[in-house]
């Protein structure tokens, strides 16, 4: 995890001044260069998030959640999600689904829509002017339990004999050769086989070249009896909730203070800069800022070491972590610590504005 954290770090200024100089109205000649730079960072950025999430499977540190959600939902909000990548390739995408799978499941759905997201992206990939049919049928119920049969089929290219076990294998030859013809990291079926076997199913997977590929397993599911709460959707910003905010980073990278200050100051909020975690806490005791945007891993104490003194003696003001998380700093250990809300870094510029917005409603 430690090799992953130092390629996230300048990853984050590759992508972060990509980003920045994509805002600032390029000549057309420079649009082409600058869309290929952004592609190949998001790509490595999926590839080292991949790596890390099969370390993580692999180090026996992901805990399966038990949560009520509701599977047609989930399934609906995974199809619209990958409408404009169906339609790239010119594909017909459908969704049968059961009408007597119960409504309430539980479960881990963050997992299950990573697995159907892994299958769909692959199938879409492969397939040219085709079908791609995502079918979840009831395959028994007894009392409080369900088993869902899932099929991902699609009329791709398909996969030749010799190479129907290796490509659950991370970097296997035949996925590689694949994945430089057609996109993608060649990890995505293998997190994917993890992930199922970890909640307790088995992947299978029939294909003929020329003709496609379907790749099924089942899965069992507590039937939940109680009605679902409704949880908002994050909504989307407005400029106008960010202008004229005051935002302290602290930050010892010079590359990310620049960045992330030129991010800022781009929606109009000024922005004031400490490389160290001392010497924040003890500008805010005296002077006050809307919100704190905090590094982790800082020189001398760290940032969530600040954050516990901070609180000492401020409740209120947002402190957002920011990080290139790695496999033993979780999301919820940050907020443990008094912060409120974890940026990874990477950032996503949309993701990074809309978490910083949320707390000026």
């Amino acid at each position: 995890s430690t090799v992953s954290h130092e390629l996230r770090t300048p990853l984050n200024a590759i992508n972060g001044i990509t980003h920045l100089l994509l805002e600032d109205k390029p000549k057309k000649r420079q649009l082409k260069y600058l869309e290929s730079l952004k592609f190949s960072g998001n790509y490595l950025t999926t590839f080292i998030n991949e790596i890390l999430e099969i370390n993580k499977i692999d180090s026996t540190k992901v805990e399966v959640e038990n949560i009520s959600f509701n599977l047609k939902e989930l399934l609906f909000n995974i199809q619209s999600s990958l409408k404009e990548l169906a339609t790239a390739n010119k594909n017909y995408f459908n969704l049968e689904i059961d009408e007597s799978i119960p409504d309430n499941l539980i479960g881990d759905p963050t997992k299950l829509s990573q697995i159907i997201l892994n299958l769909i992206n692959n199938a879409l990939k492969f397939t040219q002017n085709g079908h791609v049919n995502v079918i979840a049928k009831l395959y028994a119920e007894e009392e409080d339990n369900a088993t869902v049969y899932f099929e991902i089929v699609d009329t791709g290219i398909g996969i030749p004999e010799d190479k129907l076990q290796s490509v659950f294998e991370s970097f296997s030859q035949g996925s590689i050769e694949v994945n430089r013809k057609y996109g993608g990291t060649g990890l995505g079926l293998t997190i994917v086989k993890k992930l199922i076997e970890l909640l307790g199913g088995e992947i299978k997977l029939k294909s003929e070249v020329g003709k496609g590929s379907t790749f099924t397993f089942k899965l069992n599911f507590k039937i939940n009896k109680e009605p679902l709460e409704v949880i908002e959707e994050a909504k989307p910003y407005s400029d106008k909730q960010l202008q004229n905010k005051s935002i302290l980073l602290i930050e010892d990278n010079k590359i990310n203070q620049m960045i992330t200050r030129k991010m800022l100051e781009n929606k109009a909020i000024q922005c004031e800069i400490i490389d160290n975690g001392e010497d924040a806490v003890e500008l805010l005791k005296v002077k006050r800022f809307d919100m704190i945007l905090m590094d982790v891993h800082l020189p001398g104490i760290n940032g969530t070491t600040a954050t516990k003194l901070i609180r000492e003696f401020d409740k209120t003001t947002p402190i957002i972590a920011l990080t290139a998380i790695s496999l033993d700093e979780n999301r919820d250990m940050l907020l443990s610590f008094g912060m409120n809300d974890v940026i990874t870094k990477p950032f996503v510029p949309d993701e990074f504005y809309c978490i910083i917005a949320k707390f000026f409603d």
